[in-house]
Order: structure tokens, then sequence, then C-alpha cells
């Protein structure tokens, strides 16, 4: 199963290598959405994404804690062709890093 999941990341940044722009794009203004949140809840910032092989931008939203996850937001990376979005994704942390964060 662990290889599955290999294969599929893989597969996953690659489609988003294959667009590239000659600069990074400004983000829009990514205000976080104020409105009443549990505790259990943390802030997803906006991020591009692709649509018909370009670029748009998606608005943050508030999601669910994960417990022994962290959200790393996304960021654009240099390559050779120009400048690639890499898309925010969830991480895995230690559960006592976890408490450090959200406690």
């Amino acid at each position: 199963m662990k290889k599955i999941f290999i294969v599929i990341l893989f597969i996953t940044s690659y489609s988003y290598s294959q667009i590239t722009v000659s600069k990074k794009l400004e983000d829009p203004a990514n205000k976080i959405v104020q409105k009443l949140t549990k505790r259990s809840q943390v802030w997803i910032a906006g991020e591009w994404t692709i649509e018909k092989k370009q670029y748009v931008w998606t608005q943050g939203y508030w999601t669910d804690k994960r417990p022994g996850y962290i959200f790393i937001t996304g960021y654009w990376e240099k390559r050779k062709e120009g400048w690639s979005w890499v898309p925010g994704t969830w991480r895995k942390i230690s559960i006592e890093s976890w408490n450090n964060i959200y406690s």
C-alpha cells in the first residue's frame, strides 16, 4: 500500500511541474475569512491550482485540525523553465510537536 501512495504522490507532484510561468504570480488578498470557528479548526491559506493548463487562485478555508499532522503551505519553486507552484500538503509530525503547536 505504501508503494502505491508514493507513486500517486509522484504523479500529483509531476502534474504541477508541467506548468511554469516566467515570474511568480502575485497572490490575491489572502485574508482569513472571519467567522466563528472551533478551536479544533485551522486556516488553510489560499493557493494556486491548475485548471485548463493555467494557474487559478483558490480561496483559503477553515478545516478541522488533524492530530499528528501540520499543514505546509504551498510555495513557488524556481525551475530551469521558470516558476512552478508546489501545492500545500499535510505532513506527519510527532504528537508532542503537534501538542506544542496547538496547545
